[in-house]
């Protein structure tokens, strides 16, 4: 695999590359870093510092999902069925692609979908936007609101990215993405990725594990779920679908070295398509997930690329196109999910929560 470059090496701040030095952001890849057990002797640190908030956090969880659970907290039901997908931890699962590709499975079989979402960082927004223009797409903090607006747009079912923790509005499924990579240790925030244990994926309708491109395995994350739910967890791969340019227009693939930038929860299962797709070693330029670029950190990107053509996700691309010019030529490439096992189960699922949403309406 291609070297990975992070924002604040040394590589980045060089004179010929008029970019900010280490701040928050490099602190951000830094935690992230720790969370997959690389934080070296600071992280070791870390581990014990950070220990009685996550026990702190881990306990705030606990009671507010039994509060729920008793009926003491009461989850406001939306007047149209609602399926969310969300996952267990704080990004790199592919929620986004999937919930779009859920709404586009539900158009074809003659339903109205709508997208409601926090919005976090806003590219996920415009990636619904990007992928089906004419497709209703909500962002409103309060997701029991953005549903209730969805009904009186003409919405007959609510896909709900990212609202497995967001339990004020009742759902009538939630599907739940694990990566194919499961962390042996699960620590909760702040010392670690997971924002929940790993038993609160028994109160999902269906479990699926991801995978990015064709050589993960999807077997170690089966055996370790086995004890969770009763029925075998979907299997769901995120594949390389084509190049497209910055504005979304197809494009042939990038000839020559190629140097990869992305801001996405798994920059390294990016890395990994794009080597596969180009046949060759890609050095990466790892963000923050969710990172702001600026016309600053367009033009140092640029500047290390060199005679390379950048290389990026759609995530990235609909936040870079404004920086176009700087950027000058640009690959983007496209993903397409692929349900490899229990695709049947799923709708099985989905339709009797449609049933039972129109029904509680």
């Amino acid at each position: 695999m291609g070297r990975r470059v992070e924002v604040g090496e040394e590589a980045w701040r060089t004179p010929r590359t008029p970019c900010r030095p280490l701040d928050w952001r490099g602190a951000e890849l830094w935690v992230q870093k720790w969370w997959k057990g690389r934080g070296g002797a600071l992280g070791a640190v870390a581990d014990w510092v950070f220990f009685p908030l996550e026990l702190a956090y881990r306990g705030g969880v606990s009671l507010r999902n039994r509060l729920y659970d008793a009926g003491i907290l009461r989850a406001r039901r939306a007047r149209l069925p609602v399926v969310s997908v969300g996952n267990l931890t704080v990004g790199g699962t592919g929620k986004t692609p999937f919930s779009a590709w859920l709404a586009g499975e539900l158009e074809k079989r003659g339903h109205v979908p709508a997208v409601v979402t926090r919005g976090f960082g806003r590219d996920e927004v415009e990636l619904h936007r990007r992928w089906a223009p004419l497709r209703t797409v909500i962002v409103d903090r309060d997701r029991g609101r953005g549903a209730w607006r969805a009904a009186s747009l003409g919405a007959t079912v609510v896909v709900l990215d990212d609202g497995f923790q967001h339990r004020r509005l009742a759902r009538d499924l939630d599907v739940v993405l694990v990566p194919a990579g499961l962390a042996g240790k699960v620590r909760l925030l702040p010392r670690g990725p997971f924002r929940e244990p790993l038993e609160a994926a028994r109160r999902a309708g269906v479990l699926a594990i991801t995978l990015k491109g064709a050589g993960e395995d999807p077997e170690p994350a089966k055996a370790r779920l086995a004890r969770l739910v009763a029925d075998p967890p979907l299997v769901v791969r995120f594949l390389a679908a084509g190049w497209t340019d910055l504005w979304g227009n197809p494009s042939d693939p990038p000839q020559g070295p190629c140097l990869g930038v992305a801001g996405v929860g798994d920059p390294d299962g990016f890395q990994k398509l794009v080597e596969k797709e180009v046949g060759s070693p890609v050095p990466l330029l790892a963000f923050p997930d969710h990172y702001p670029y600026t016309d600053r950190d367009a033009a140092g990107m640029r500047a290390l690329a060199g005679y390379r053509t950048i290389v990026t996700t759609e995530k990235d691309a609909v936040k870079l196109v404004a920086y176009a010019d700087r950027i000058g030529s640009a690959a983007v490439l496209r993903l397409k999910v692929v349900v490899e096992e229990g695709e049947d189960l799923l709708w099985e699922r989905v339709t009797a929560a449609l049933e039972r949403g129109r029904g509680a309406a």
